[in-house]
């Protein structure tokens, strides 16, 4: 049966997902900031996380003023020897840990400059020739030194979107003819690649006009077109988060019309930019805004950003003034390879098949430009993407709540299984009707939920978890934890102060509900932003045969939280339900429930605006403003991604539970809760 073995393949990527299909992130160099000792550390850490490829950036001045971050003055020149040195070595790194490197080939994240002599200058793109010579100086240098890594390790070279077109002038035409193709041709001649985010989002001209731009025309430039999307909102400052129609701005419609037009396999968007407030947002805010990226019909996002932030600049450090922060100073970093793993799984599926044109593009003619998704109803419950390989349909789903959803796909002769990215199970839906060639297929999905929904001929495979008719029949014993926790708390390693003393809650209980405003030292809890283990025993009775043992975390309101039980890790809890399989060690009688549950770095660094330099916990390049904000928007000082001030928001944070343990038997059979 072609079908089943479509199925099996479609499913092996999915549950062993291959390199190919790994997310990319921003390596940002802060002004040459980059030794080597940093530079190996940055780059095992984003193999840890599951990332499979860097986009190395080193912008020199852009938006590089104190109205952003303070940012420490260049260590090095752009294009010395030296800073070839470096750039090397991490090509050779990224080699040794089979990362793929690309970069920026430019000084600037807006223009196509370099230096010479020490002095700056920006390239004609109006002109070929420069073009060519710039590449010639800034990239060359590279393929010399390094001849046996090119095409292999160092695969691509980037621009952004030429922005700089206000001080240059000329027609988009002429940019598309003479710099984005000259680029493609220099590339391609020298065993490179290129991907750029060509004629977008900005489109604007001279005195702000804008200009006759077609981005399809633009990005058919690319070996893959990238856009990007940023987060509207800071997590903490919506109630509808989950939703990410409500709080995303993308540019995605641009860059996957493009790639199906030319044929392109990969669509690539630079995602989770943003301008908030810093260290504001974690895995659970931004997976709807992924979801939603991948429902368009992306299939490669490139995490914005992870920031090499040396040691001298203390924690949180050096950053850049956009972004989601994922570095090795961010307090959940090394947790957030659960959410790679999510990112990775999904792109393994949706880089498979061909897409499936359902109906969904609208305003596909040329000379469009600017922000937009091509969604007809982005109000809709569920949105999805269709691929199929083979006689295999397979739909990516993101949304929330009970509903239906009506697929493009006849289940005739099939069967209808979901799988899930987050945990890489699989189940069958309880019903799914058939009529007229479509399939009305129920979920009910968790707030800013996800998952694919595959359509395989009957015995492709047999699912984790059953029948999902039959396991809501069955429903589980919950046992409530309600014995008291012992916590004790510890900020990141780089910090040295004394964090929060231990303690006991005899229910549990958000932090900011503890102490006083402006009371704000290390050992305030109100404040506090880091890992808090959370201890404690529960009974459970037998359950034999037993299906499987869940444990509910409730719902946390920032940050994720990894469990142990009975000392074996059980993982990470990133995102809604909010709970993690504990079959493996979950045992009749009593147990010890460990959760290490971490926050994000915001609250320690609204404390922090109230403290002297000397008695902070944190060291960063951002403003602590020890007045309040003034006013709002990005105009104002301190604007807020410069930095925080003390009138700003403390998020909520902590275990706030219900906890409780969810046991599934596969008989009705059970022995004490």
């Amino acid at each position: 049966m072609i079908g089943a073995i479509v199925a099996t393949a479609l499913w092996m990527n999915f549950a062993n997902p291959p390199d190919s299909a790994r997310p990319w992130c921003y390596w940002w160099w802060i002004n040459g900031h980059a030794d080597r000792e940093t530079i190996t550390a940055d780059l095992e850490a984003m193999k840890s996380l599951g990332f499979g490829g860097v986009l190395m950036f080193d912008s020199r001045g852009y938006w590089d003023d104190e109205d952003h971050l303070v940012n420490p003055k260049a260590e090095i020149m752009w294009g010395s020897p030296e800073w070839y040195d470096r750039v090397e070595f991490a090509m050779r790194e990224c080699a040794r840990l089979g990362l793929e490197f690309t970069m920026n080939a430019s000084a600037s994240g807006g223009t196509l400059n370099g230096f010479i002599d020490g002095k700056e200058y920006e390239t004609d793109i109006m002109n070929s020739d420069e073009v060519v010579a710039h590449l010639d100086r800034a990239v060359g240098p590279l393929l010399k030194r390094a001849p046996d890594l090119v095409g292999k390790t160092f695969t691509h070279i980037y621009s952004v979107s030429y922005e700089g077109n206000v001080r240059t002038g000329g027609s988009w035409k002429t940019i598309k003819d003479t710099f984005y193709a000259t680029m493609r041709k220099w590339a391609h001649e020298h065993g490179l690649k290129v991907y750029s985010e060509s004629g977008g989002p900005w489109a604007w001209g001279a005195n702000g006009t804008k200009l006759d731009c077609d981005q399809l025309d633009m990005l058919a430039h690319n070996d893959f077109p990238q856009g990007e999307f940023w987060p509207v909102f800071e997590n903490g400052t919506r109630k509808a988060t989950g939703h990410a129609n409500q709080n995303g701005r993308f540019f995605s419609r641009a860059a996957v019309l493009s790639a199906r037009r030319e044929g392109r396999s990969i669509v690539s968007l630079e995602s989770f930019t943003h301008m908030h407030r810093h260290w504001t947002v974690d895995p659970a805010f931004l997976k709807p805004l992924a979801d939603i990226a991948f429902a368009d019909g992306v299939n490669r996002l490139v995490w914005h950003t992870f920031t090499c932030s040396p040691k001298k600049f203390g924690v949180p450090g050096a950053e850049y003034f956009a972004g989601s922060h994922v570095n090795r100073n961010v307090t959940w970093h090394k947790d957030a390879a659960a959410f790679v793993k999510y990112i990775w799984r999904c792109q393994a599926l949706l880089q498979r098949g061909q897409p499936v044109d359902d109906g969904e593009f609208v305003n596909i003619a040329t000379n469009y430009y600017g922000w937009g998704r091509f969604r007809k109803d982005g109000n809709a419950q569920f949105t999805t993407t269709h691929r199929r390989e083979g006689d295999v349909d397979f739909f990516f789903v993101a949304g929330e709540g009970k509903g239906e959803v009506t697929l493009n796909a006849s289940s005739e002769g099939r069967e209808v299984e979901i799988w899930d990215a987050v945990t890489g199970r699989a189940c069958r839906p309880a019903t799914a009707v058939c009529a007229n060639g479509k399939t009305r297929v129920p979920l009910d999905l968790p707030k800013g939920g996800s998952c694919f929904v595959v359509f395989a001929a009957g015995g492709s495979r047999s699912c984790a978890t059953g029948n999902a008719a039959d396991a809501q029949k069955r429903a589980p014993a919950v046992v409530p934890i309600s014995n008291p926790w012992r916590v004790s708390f510890a900020y990141h390693p780089g910090i040295k102060a004394a964090p929060p003393a231990p303690m006991t809650m005899e229910t549990l209980r958000g932090w900011t509900t503890y102490g006083e405003n402006g009371k704000a030292a290390s050992t305030e809890l109100r404040y506090f932003s880091g890992t808090a283990t959370y201890c404690t025993k529960v009974t459970v009775g037998s359950c034999v045969p037993r299906d499987r043992a869940v444990l509910s975390l409730g719902e946390l309101p920032t940050g994720l939280a990894h469990v142990f039980v009975n000392g074996k890790d059980c993982g990470v809890a990133w995102c809604a339900p909010w709970e993690v399989d504990i079959s493996a060690a979950v045992r009749p009688g009593e147990n010890d429930i460990e959760i290490r549950y971490t926050n994000n770095w915001a609250n320690r660094l609204v404390g922090d605006c109230f403290l002297e330099p000397k008695d902070r916990v944190t060291v960063s390049t951002m403003k602590y403003s020890q007045a309040p904000r003034m006013g709002s928007g990005w105009k104002q000082k301190p604007t807020r991604y410069s930095g925080f001030a003390i009138s700003d928001e403390l998020q909520p944070s902590g275990l706030l539970g219900p906890a409780a343990i969810r046991i599934f038997c596969l008989t009705k059979e059970r022995k004490g809760k």
